[in-house]
């Protein structure tokens, strides 16, 4: 059964890398206005951000499962809501530091590339390359833990 739980987190951590790398690959097809430090096209803005979203979701659910706080079959049906990944941040055991920092880093990818780039139109470069590199560190400190 162990064997079979590994095998689903590092699925799970696998998706979340390929969502954030198909992300970044969205974002270059953007454009970048050099003067004013902003990307152009809001059709691939709106998707690299919602895709490297799915990313950090993708993460902590590998988390999830890896602490046993939720099964793989659970998933679908408990994490639907943003404020169950709250919860389920909050009720993790053995993150030390880093619940904190995970609590923070997800708070922002979530106002960030979620509700900014995603829903808001946010175009600022800057605010977007923030919100991609806070995914990336979500999926290394829960690669820390599930390794």
């Amino acid at each position: 059964m162990k064997d079979r739980k590994d095998e689903l987190v590092l699925k799970r951590l696998g998706l979340a890398k390929r969502y954030l790398e198909n992300a970044k690959e969205d974002l270059k097809k953007a454009g970048i206005d050099k003067k004013a430090n902003r990307y152009i096209d809001l059709k691939y803005i709106s998707r690299a951000s919602g895709t490297a979203y799915l990313g950090a979701l993708e993460a902590l659910k590998a988390l999830f499962i890896s602490k046993n706080l939720v099964s793989n079959e659970e998933l679908k049906n408990k994490f639907k809501k943003i404020e169950e990944f709250y919860k389920g941040l909050k009720n993790i055991e053995g993150l030390g530091k880093d619940r904190d920092l995970l609590l923070a880093l997800f708070d922002d990818v979530y106002n960030i590339l979620h509700l900014g780039g995603y829903y808001r139109e946010l175009q600022d470069k800057k605010a977007i390359d923030s919100g991609f590199e806070k995914v990336k560190k979500i999926i290394k400190i829960v690669q820390s833990y599930v390794k």
